[in-house]
């Protein structure tokens, strides 16, 4: 498949992006935010909205507040409520939930532009059945940005923590992967290429995944949990119980900051960085407002893990227990 927006500088040996045309398909925060930091970088974008967000971009744009800077930008972006079979677009962004991935696959099947799919979320489980659903089109990345809508108005954070990842089904690191990670560090995204996205996505879900269950113990209130060492202890002995399952089986892409947070450091140090971070509004930014507004996504994220690890033969006693509280 030929990607013409990829262009090589001989000089510096470098892969270099032209302007590319970007349909974002989903106009929540990430698929807002990313929309906004590649349209600003001068690229070609369109977002599909339906209902009342397509209505709110229609009239006042895309309304974006950086928490950390404080300061807000309103942009002019394209806005289409559906996918015509003649678009032509070289990338398709795919910010979608877990949950929510299969119903994207028959719009996305009938384009014609050859366009090369992006699914942008965490797709642990799903990888195998997406790129049969789609072969060569498709790739896989996760993004590096939490928040949340208020209106017409998108709060977020960039994690700097976390770069936003990318990578080819076969784990290639092939023109067109690099291509895209040249486009989203053009655009102040610092990214990575991993050469196995699943595993990747898997590590990042026996992190994201305790931290979730155990705000709906707390009724997804960020501050309650920071309060709660019980909980709190049991969410980090969750996630130390899951790495070193996938560890052992052979997973080296967890995410190496999380390792050592949570493998190199005691554990009374991860309580204590948890209770810091839930304390704040990045508390609610990275993690309370998405695990209020997508349960069914935790949900499914918890059973790709959960097989994940049984199928390892290793015991994660305080991840059962936690995830036992929504069964």
């Amino acid at each position: 498949m030929g990607q013409p927006w990829l262009l090589e500088s001989p000089a510096r040996g470098q892969g270099v992006v032209a302007p590319v045309r970007i349909l974002v398909l989903g106009a929540g925060v990430i698929g807002s935010v990313y929309a906004g930091k590649l349209l600003q970088a001068g690229h070609d974008v369109v977002l599909l909205a339906r209902g009342r967000r397509l209505t709110d971009l229609q009239n006042d744009g895309l309304v974006l507040h950086d928490v950390e800077t404080g300061s807000t930008t309103v942009l002019r972006v394209p806005v289409v409520a559906s996918l015509e079979r003649d678009d032509a677009y070289e990338v398709v962004l795919v910010p979608v939930r877990h949950d929510q991935l299969s119903g994207t696959l028959l719009s996305l099947a009938a384009m014609n532009d050859r366009s090369a799919v992006l699914f942008f979320g965490n797709t642990a489980g799903q990888n195998t059945g997406l790129t049969e659903a789609l072969g060569d089109r498709v790739l896989f990345g996760f993004p590096a940005a939490g928040g949340v809508r208020d209106g017409t108005l998108i709060r977020y954070v960039l994690i700097r923590q976390q770069k936003t990842m990318l990578g080819e089904p076969s784990g290639a690191s092939s023109a067109r992967v690099r291509g895209l990670q040249t486009m989203f560090s053009g655009a102040g995204l610092p990214t990575k290429i991993s050469a196995n996205m699943n595993g990747w996505l898997i590590g990042h879900a026996a992190f994201v995944v305790p931290i979730a269950f155990a705000l709906y113990g707390v009724d997804t209130k960020a501050g309650r949990l920071a309060a709660d060492r019980v909980s709190l202890r049991l969410m980090v002995r969750a996630t130390r119980q899951a790495f070193h399952a996938l560890k052992a089986a052979g997973n080296i892409e967890i995410p190496r900051n999380l390792w050592v947070l949570y493998m190199g450091m005691p554990e009374a140090f991860a309580v204590r960085y948890w209770r810091r971070v839930l304390s704040g509004p990045r508390g609610e930014l990275w993690f309370a407002a998405h695990s209020r507004a997508a349960p069914e996504e935790m949900d499914s994220l918890a059973h790709e893990l959960q097989a994940a690890v049984h199928r390892t033969g290793s015991a994660t006693p305080d991840l059962d227990i936690l995830l036992s509280r929504r069964a």
